[in-house]
């Protein structure tokens, strides 16, 4: 009892806790002075962010990209020509190991590596964008390739290939068009979060990339544990399941508007078995 209070005073001085309380203060304030407008407004602000920071609303919202993508068994997906790993799992740093920080979507490593070491690929392709550090441009694609090396990593026969600096998902997607025109390829296994797995999958089939997705980084109760039930003092982490939701429905939006998603090359729910059967397989499509 006396860990479950200090747990919710402790909610209480975190930033949106904070403000969440001195929001539901003022409402009760304005209540009591009648000024009825004003505390419509303020009560409106208090119910958004204790639906958003204390319900599971945000939780559902991203696990409908998540869910699709769900019950993947690692070493049933095929052997194909290349594991493609899209970048956003790592970032630069001064004082980390390879100066090299794993962030959320960090898991993405884990799975490329895996699948390499279970000869899935012989070619491991990292993308990523760049970052400024220190006056100079860091590749997070050239800094994991060059850790890798070091480490000798992965242990199974494989080629390292670096995209680069790459802008989006869209530029991903055609600089291994580029490498799957010059080196034969028909496939790849696509390393990506499984939130952003919808969307990157048909930016890739749409550029012509024959993909077989290998979702990770699931950040909702469809892969990780559940959240205590009932309501509590309002966190950070409902906000930042909203705003990826939000970030994959804007991002489908702009890139079908500018001609970077067609759903006619999109290919269909694969018709496999197991629990792989709602996975979505591109047709080959390389010319």
């Amino acid at each position: 009892m006396l860990d479950t209070l200090l747990r919710h005073l402790l909610l209480l001085i975190e930033p949106v806790g904070f403000l969440w309380a001195c929001l539901l203060v003022l409402t009760i304030a304005l209540v009591r002075r009648r000024l009825w407008r004003l505390a419509a407004l303020s009560a409106f602000v208090v119910v958004t962010i204790t639906v958003i920071g204390s319900t599971g609303l945000p939780g559902a919202m991203l696990a409908s990209l998540e869910r699709p993508y769900a019950g993947v068994k690692i070493d049933a997906l095929p052997v194909c020509d290349a594991v493609v790993m899209l970048g956003g799992g790592t970032e630069p740093s001064r004082y980390e190991v390879g100066t090299l920080h794993l962030n959320q979507a960090g898991d993405r490593v884990l799975m490329a590596l895996e699948l390499i070491r279970l000869r899935k690929a012989p070619v491991l392709v990292l993308g990523g964008a760049g970052a400024p550090l220190d006056g100079e441009v860091k590749v997070e694609a050239d800094l994991l390739a060059r850790l890798l090396t070091e480490w000798k990593l992965p242990a199974a026969p494989a080629t390292v290939v670096s995209l680069g600096q790459c802008t989006s998902t869209r530029d991903e997607a055609g600089r291994v068009l580029k490498l799957a025109q010059e080196r034969g390829w028909r496939r790849v296994l696509l390393v990506t979060s499984a939130n952003h797995m919808r969307r990157a999958s048909a930016v890739f089939q749409t550029a012509g990339v024959a993909v077989v997705p290998a979702p990770c980084g699931f950040l909702t109760e469809v892969s990780t544990s559940a959240a205590p039930p009932g309501l509590h003092v309002p966190t950070w982490h409902g906000f930042g399941k909203i705003s990826t939701w939000l970030h994959e429905q804007v991002g489908w939006w702009l890139y079908r508007s500018r001609g970077w998603i067609d759903p006619a090359k999109v290919a269909p729910r694969y018709e496999g078995e197991g629990e792989t059967s709602n996975i979505q397989h591109s047709t080959p499509n390389i010319q």
